[in-house]
């Protein structure tokens, strides 16, 4: 029986896990424990000559949470990040081991992939590294299909690749590259963002200024040797401070970069495409942590923490729109007429995102 003060039994916590249509077995809730997915109960007052064992009190949403972040991904490391987002009781030590060894994987699975692509073309992995690297781009430029980059502006082919070239040896590999404005530029555009240089939302400026070159001068603080660095070095205290922010971006941001998009009938309006993707990739959070940290160590924090309160409003709006939908055709259709013609069809493209799913958030 579970007590809400002391704790939850397992018997309980299961059962809390099948009233919210999850399947949790006896023997799932003791991996989840190995995995430091759920907190290990407690010895508790003895029922009888039985001992009682009690996870502690709110474990049983968390429970909740990391079934729904299953359904989108089973990686131990990632669900340990996403429940700690979440602001579940995820030891600091936990996270940074996590993240660490995600960003270990990364350049495992890149080098892996050079040394491939070397055999492939005839060519020494080091002594003829820069022409390997030229070919692996010239591979991911050229490819096509899901698993593809996206192709959200259209570059040429050999810009492409150039471009794909100099992301991957600033970002993955933190190199310093003599890189031209007019290179960082195509580089936006294969990024996509390049949009945001022009484009404008509700009057206020491109959010994208600046010379191009700036994108790779961030290299320095969000390449993967960077990011690794920043989270080796980081208190626990600066991870904390980077919770808010990480859900923030997490969850804000791309909803905010979905609604512009549907307001504008345009996903890529502003660049910002690739951007209201982002929390479709679990993933992708054990990226961001380290990459706030890093912003945070440098002084950012003031500049991040304003974009974050600007940001804060956008799930409430997605909800209202939502919420639309459960309201009477003729009521809606009242309160629609009664606008302004370009107010009324901004409201209409964004009730009809609603209504396709591309407002709904990530679990909570």
């Amino acid at each position: 029986m579970t007590n809400d003060c002391a704790g939850i039994e397992g018997a309980d916590l299961i059962q809390t896990g099948a009233v919210a249509g999850h399947g949790v077995s006896a023997r799932m809730l003791e991996t989840f424990r190995a995995q430091g997915l759920v907190s290990r109960p407690k010895r508790a007052a003895n029922r009888g000559l039985t001992p009682v064992w009690l996870y502690p009190p709110g474990t049983e949403r968390q429970l909740v949470s990391l079934m729904l972040w299953r359904e989108q991904t089973k990686n131990p490391d990632t669900l340990r990040v996403l429940l700690w987002m979440d602001g579940f009781p995820i030891p600091a030590d936990a996270v940074r081991d996590s993240v660490s060894a995600y960003l270990s994987t990364m350049t495992r699975t890149l080098e892996r992939e050079l040394v491939a692509e070397a055999s492939r073309e005839g060519l020494h992995p080091v002594t003829e590294r820069e022409a390997t690297l030229n070919s692996v781009a010239s591979t991911l430029a050229a490819k096509r299909g899901p698993n593809a980059l996206p192709r959200l502006v259209r570059v040429a082919a050999a810009e492409r690749s150039g471009a794909i070239e100099s992301l991957l040896r600033s970002f993955a590999l933190g190199e310093t590259l003599g890189t031209t404005e007019e290179e960082a530029a195509t580089a936006e555009m294969v990024l996509g963002i390049s949009p945001g240089r022009r484009q404008r939302v509700n009057g206020a400026g491109p959010w994208l200024v600046g010379p191009a070159k700036d994108l790779f001068d961030a290299a320095k603080l969000v390449s993967v040797p960077a990011m690794a660095q920043a989270l080796a070095d980081a208190t626990d205290a600066e991870l904390e401070s980077s919770r808010r922010l990480v859900v923030v971006l997490f969850r804000s941001l791309p909803l905010a970069a979905r609604l512009i998009g549907a307001a504008f009938d345009d996903d890529n309006y502003a660049g910002m495409e690739g951007i209201g993707r982002l929390d479709q990739h679990p993933d992708f959070v054990l990226l961001l942590v380290p990459m706030v940290v890093g912003m945070i160590r440098v002084g950012w924090q003031e500049n991040l923490d304003a974009m974050a309160t600007a940001l804060e409003g956008f799930p409430a709006l997605a909800g209202e729109l939502r919420n639309v939908l459960d309201m009477p055709a003729k009521e809606v259709e009242d309160n629609l007429n009664g606008q302004p013609a370009a107010i009324e069809r901004q409201a209409r493209l964004m009730i009809d995102a609603a209504m396709d799913g591309k407002l709904n958030e990530a679990p909570h």
